[in-house]
């Protein structure tokens, strides 16, 4: 038996997909493939790095309990004006991001990866999907991440990339293609409990989640592949923007409760209901959940 973890994108609701592989971890379930898109990409490639499994996933959780906003999305006024004058390809700087990855992945190559990893990324020119499995991990890293608009594209092989949710790949049938007998999808899911986003660098995260989802139904709706699909069940309800890095705690916990849980029932396979866009009429208070839950903060 092999098996695949496919981990989407969603900003700093990458937090999630690290309860859900704590959670995973703790069943015993071990990937022999790691796919990644955008923020995914990082958590893949992070996962892949030197060193033991049951050591990197600790050291994932402190590197996103720390983490802030301007590690990644750095203000620099000069460079929001040169945007607005057509001079930038972007709002921000993607140097943040790569000293990020430089100084925590641990290795230089794709190929190098402990756990064979893989990630997605987006021509721009001709909008076709590609997966990187070569070449140096941090311009792979930084290419899949890319949001357009958001942080700079990145040129590889003679190509610009962007943000792997763009192109047209269809991910699971990829990844099924590998041959692997189980495939388990962690969607960083979408602000479902939200309010309207109120910043530029919000709105384009949250419009890029909500994207990611509804391609992520289409492809399990359409999935026919040889290998098991199990969708793990995304955070609802979830009222954290993709923009808020502070909330990192409080989603790796609840994502590692509600995983244990799905992972204890029924563990249905391919089971789009989960993914399904739905409102909320009363946002709840992710305030009142911590209070009334004595596991809250806890990741065992």
């Amino acid at each position: 038996m092999s098996i695949a973890f496919v981990m989407t994108g969603g900003g700093s609701l990458g937090a999630v997909q690290v309860g859900m592989l704590t959670a995973l971890h703790d069943a015993g379930i071990r990937p022999d493939l790691l796919v990644g898109t955008s923020v995914g990409a990082v958590n893949a490639a992070y996962l892949g790095g030197p060193g033991r499994l049951a050591d990197r996933l600790p050291t994932l959780r402190a590197l996103w309990q720390g983490m802030r906003r301007q590690d990644v999305f750095s203000v620099d006024l000069r460079r929001w004006f040169g945007a607005a004058r057509g001079a930038r390809t972007s709002l921000f700087d993607g140097e943040p991001l790569e000293q990020l990855l430089r100084h925590h992945l641990g290795y230089g190559h794709l190929e190098e990866a402990r756990i064979p990893v893989e990630v997605t990324a987006s021509d721009l020119t001709t909008g076709r999907g590609l997966v990187l499995d070569s070449g140096p991990v941090v311009s792979a890293v930084q290419a899949s991440a890319a949001v357009p608009g958001v942080l700079p594209p990145v040129t590889r092989d003679g190509r610009t990339l962007v943000d792997g949710a763009i192109g047209e790949l269809d991910v699971l049938a990829h990844t099924a293609a590998k041959g692997v007998s189980d495939i388990y999808l962690l969607p960083a899911g979408y602000p479902c409990a939200g309010t309207s986003p109120t910043s530029a660098l919000g709105t384009a995260l949250t419009a890029l989640s909500l994207l990611l989802h509804r391609q992520l139904m289409a492809q399990v709706n359409g999935y026919h592949g040889a290998a098991a699909l199990h969708v793990v069940p995304p955070l609802c309800p979830l009222t954290v923007s993709p923009a808020d890095f502070t909330q990192t705690a409080t989603l790796m916990a609840r994502a590692h409760r509600s995983t244990r849980r799905w992972l204890a029932g029924s563990n249905v396979t391919h089971d789009v209901s989960v993914l399904a866009l739905h409102p909320h009429h009363s946002p709840p208070h992710l305030a009142a959940d911590r209070a009334t839950d004595p596991e809250e903060g806890l990741i065992s």
